[in-house]
Formats: C-alpha cells, sequence, structure tokens
C-alpha cells in the first residue's frame, strides 16, 4: 500500500476508464446457456468461415470468461495513465551567456606575417575558445565587403567546427572590411532580449574607414554586448597571396604589404566594456574569458543535477500486453481450421448440406452413338 500511494499518475483521468475494461470483457463474454455455453461472435466468424471452418475450443479452456481480457485491458490503460514514482537525477547546464564570432575573411587574412596565416590563427583561436565554452549559445558572422550571419546561436559547436575548415576570402569575393554590416549583423543575432549575458568577438586585421560602424555600435550598446577584440596581424605586416603564386600588387604595380591596424577594434572593446587583444602572439584565451565572458552574469552559470520522477509505464503495459495474449489463447471461443468439404456439423450444429448432383444430360445425333455432356 505505501508503493501505491507513492504513485503519480502524469494523466490519472485514464484511470476512470480501468472499470470500464471490465465491464465490457464481462458484457462481450457473458454466455446466453448457462456456464457451458459458447460465446457467438457472429461477424468474425462469418468473416472466418470465408477460407477457413469455424472450430469451438473445449469449454474447459474457457472458464475465465473474459477476466484475461478485462485484467489485460486494465493494465494497458493503467500504462497509458503514465505512473511515475522513484527519483532520477539529471545533469542541468543552467546558462544566460550568448557569444557571437565575427570572423573577418578579406584578403588581407592569408598574409604570413602571423603564422602559419592570419586566417590560419584566427581558426585556431576560435577552435580554442570552443574547447572553453560550457553551453554557451555560440554563433558565427562572417565579414569582408559584406557582412552575414553563417552559424545562427546554438549549442552544437561540432557544426561551426565543420563550417570553420571551409571558409576562406573567396567565400566572400567583395572586397573590403565592412564593419558595419558585421554590427548589424550582430544585432539581428543577438534579438531584442537582454536576459543573457551577451559577447561579440571580433577576429579582424583591419580598420573600418566608414563612420557609419558607430551608429550601429549604440545598438549593440543598448543590448548590453561587450566587444572581445582579437587584432590578427603585425604592425610590420606581411604581403598578400593572390591565390595563383604570387602577391597582391596596387595601381602602381608595387606589392600591397598589409599591417594591422588596431584602432578600430580597440574603440569596439573600450565603448562596450570589453577587451582588446593581439594576437601575433598566442592569446591565453582563458584568460581573456576569465576577464570577459566569466563577468557579468557569469554567476548564472552553474551546473546541477536535476531531479525527477521516473516513468513505470512499462511495469503495466508488458503485463498487460501479456495477458492480452493469454486472454486470446484461452478465451477467444473458437479458432479456424481449414474447411473439410465431408459430411458433419456446422457451428451452429446443424448438419451440413450434402454436396451437389452432378447430373448429365445425353445428346442424341443422328450420325453416331449417343454423347454425354456435363453440365458445370
Amino acid at each position: 500500500m505505501s508503493l501505491l500511494s507513492e504513485i503519480h499518475w502524469e494523466q490519472p483521468w485514464i484511470l476512470a476508464l480501468v472499470p470500464l475494461a471490465f465491464l465490457l470483457a464481462w458484457q462481450v463474454f457473458r454466455g446466453k446457456g448457462g456456464r457451458g455455453s459458447s460465446l457467438r461472435l457472429p461477424k468474425v466468424l462469418r468473416r472466418w468461415a470465408g477460407a477457413r471452418a469455424v472450430t469451438e475450443r473445449p469449454a474447459a479452456r474457457r472458464q475465465a470468461r473474459g477476466g484475461w481480457l478485462g485484467l489485460g485491458s486494465a493494465l494497458v490503460l493503467m500504462a497509458l495513465a503514465r505512473p511515475q514514482w522513484g527519483n532520477l537525477e539529471e545533469t542541468v547546464f543552467d546558462q544566460s551567456r550568448e557569444v557571437l564570432i565575427a570572423l573577418d575573411l578579406s584578403a588581407s587574412m592569408l598574409a604570413e606575417d602571423v603564422k602559419p596565416t592570419r586566417l590560419a590563427r584566427a581558426k585556431l583561436l576560435i577552435g580554442a575558445l570552443l574547447d572553453e565554452l560550457q553551453g554557451e549559445r555560440v554563433g558565427l558572422a562572417v565579414f569582408a565587403g559584406t557582412a552575414f550571419l553563417q552559424v545562427p546561436m546554438s549549442s552544437d559547436y561540432e557544426i561551426m567546427r565543420d563550417i570553420l575548415t571551409g571558409l576562406d576570402p573567396s567565400y566572400l569575393p567583395q572586397a573590403g572590411t565592412d564593419y558595419a554590416g558585421m554590427l548589424r549583423v550582430a544585432n539581428e543575432a543577438f534579438g531584442q532580449s537582454t536576459a543573457a549575458d551577451r559577447f561579440l568577438i571580433v577576429l579582424s586585421d583591419g580598420e573600418a574607414h566608414d563612420p557609419n560602424w558607430r551608429q550601429a555600435l549604440e545598438e549593440l550598446k543598448k543590448k548590453e554586448v561587450k566587444v572581445i577584440s582579437l587584432g590578427i596581424g603585425t604592425a610590420s605586416g606581411g604581403l598578400v597571396p593572390d591565390g595563383q603564386g604570387g602577391v597582391v600588387k596596387d595601381g602602381r604595380g608595387a606589392a600591397v604589404l598589409s599591417r594591422l591596424e588596431p584602432a578600430t577594434l580597440e574603440e569596439l572593446a573600450k565603448v562596450t566594456g570589453g577587451v582588446y587583444r593581439e594576437a601575433s602572439n598566442w592569446v591565453d584565451l582563458a584568460e581573456v574569458i576569465k576577464e570577459t565572458v566569466a563577468q557579468g552574469k557569469a554567476g548564472d552559470f552553474s551546473k546541477t543535477r536535476d531531479v525527477r520522477m521516473a516513468e513505470r509505464f512499462q511495469w503495466f503495459l508488458a503485463p498487460g500486453i501479456l495477458l492480452l495474449a493469454v486472454s486470446f489463447a484461452l478465451e477467444i471461443p473458437s479458432l479456424p481450421n481449414r474447411r473439410r468439404l465431408a459430411m458433419g456439423t456446422t457451428t451452429a450444429g446443424e448438419p451440413l448440406p450434402l454436396p451437389p448432383e452432378k447430373k448429365s444430360t445425353r445428346l442424341v445425333s443422328k450420325e453416331g452413338p449417343p454423347v454425354l455432356a456435363r453440365k458445370r
């Protein structure tokens, strides 16, 4: 009784149907001629009798009179009510952070002043950052002369890892460094709610020459987005390969030397209360996360163990199905067998009709002996 008192029924209204299961089973199996009378199921018998004869089972095997059917149906109904008892512990991540990574795909990111290249270093930094995060929703935006959201906010980091390997400047053929477009994409990616702790991580080597980016930055400030800027490149700079074994040249035919221009990146971090780091040397991302991502609402992140009640419907469903099988084997009053074309009795106890006699007709021919033709 103590166990029954601890059972929680997720759909308790189904339990009201349990008494009806016994009532319907008794109604179906009640005999018309006393204890030994057989159950008549005319529709079932007629369907079986289409290709088979119907023979009754011994009455001794059907003394339950629907008890197995009623009990099995009741157990199945109780399983549908979803009984629950006992506790299960599950690990739950409570995370209120959102991180959008903005990757510069301009041609200058192929310069080799940072080994192996600026773009390859940026990808390595992103991969290391994904290893440090736990449960944050992360998105990826790419920008050059234009910008768009490549990966929406998600906790599935493997998708971003797979996409990163195929990104290069040919992905965005329009030249330039469109910070204004990148910031507008970031505004759309973060949405309108300010409940989450939000961070925009920008990996770039260039400086914005369009002043309109500051207007888009104001929208990010309203959403309390902090910018982590990582400058990829060196002050001495490096030549930009053209993808054909040479280097990019200007209109005068001189090789283009690309240098790190951190002014825009520094302003992005300063205005939003973020952090700027030069990534010509390897950046200690754990320290950057500690200074930026781990502040603000970082206390809202927790790894807890949630306790819920265990589903126990299978304890009722398995024996219910077993009892229904027993009912079919022991309580169904008749079985189909191969039809025998022989004298006997029908299911109702009446003698089978005699097979029709085959009649023959004598055909008389004037030119020959009589011929017998059999009617079909």
